[in-house]
């Protein structure tokens, strides 16, 4: 006759000796969660940043204070702010005339290239934090998000600029730095729109 119960020494009222299976848990801060699809996005456009702030950007001739020609070769903080103070007198072979607008103008939509890339690598440095966030503050998305923007789009008026100035003969050479960033650009941007769901909703923003 068989028993419905499990007997003493059957071995059916002890628990599994080497206790029950353990389950995934992620590493948390209080509003915080630190799991795999938020990390990877955060290291990524990070290490983007950090390459295309390393990498040199630009290579342009000019005249320098002494008159003498230099080679002026950055990356990307040194060449936004060599951008933003050149005059057409230090080109080499510059005579002032009619083309002085127009060097002038593709000087100033090239400048918008490395000085979109420079805001928005410092604005996406400070925000990016935000993603590990668990209901993200809108006051911390919208800078994140809008930073994307600037990283990915640069180029459009870095090249419009490039064409310009070599339209009207200046010698200028765009190199590889401005990719990385904005990859990073890229990067965010599908970062903030997938963590969008995660905005706080206590207001209408």
């Amino acid at each position: 006759m068989s028993h419905p119960y499990p007997t003493p020494g059957s071995g059916e009222d002890r628990p599994p000796l080497l206790g029950s299976a353990p389950t995934r848990r992620t590493s948390r801060v209080t509003g915080f969660s630190f799991t795999r699809s938020r990390i990877v996005p955060v290291v990524g456009l990070l290490a983007l940043i950090v390459l295309g702030s390393l990498l040199p950007y630009l290579a342009m001739p000019y005249i320098n204070y002494a008159a003498e020609l230099a080679q002026e070769n950055a990356s990307l903080f040194p060449a936004a702010t060599f951008i933003r103070g050149v005059d057409p007198l230090w080109l080499p072979g510059y005579q002032p005339g009619p083309a002085t607008a127009t060097i002038q103008l593709a000087l100033t939509m090239f400048n918008l290239g490395p000085s979109f890339q420079q805001i928005g690598v410092v604005v996406a440095v400070l925000f990016c934090w935000a993603l590990f966030q668990d209901e993200i503050n809108k006051f911390f998305w919208w800078p994140l998000h809008l930073s994307g923007w600037l990283l990915a789009l640069a180029p459009v008026p870095l090249f419009v600029g490039l064409h310009q100035l070599h339209s009207a003969d200046v010698d200028i050479t765009v190199r590889i730095g401005w990719l990385p960033v904005a990859l990073a650009g890229v990067l965010i941007l599908v970062a903030t729109f997938r963590a969008r769901s995660r905005i706080d909703t206590y207001a209408s923003i």
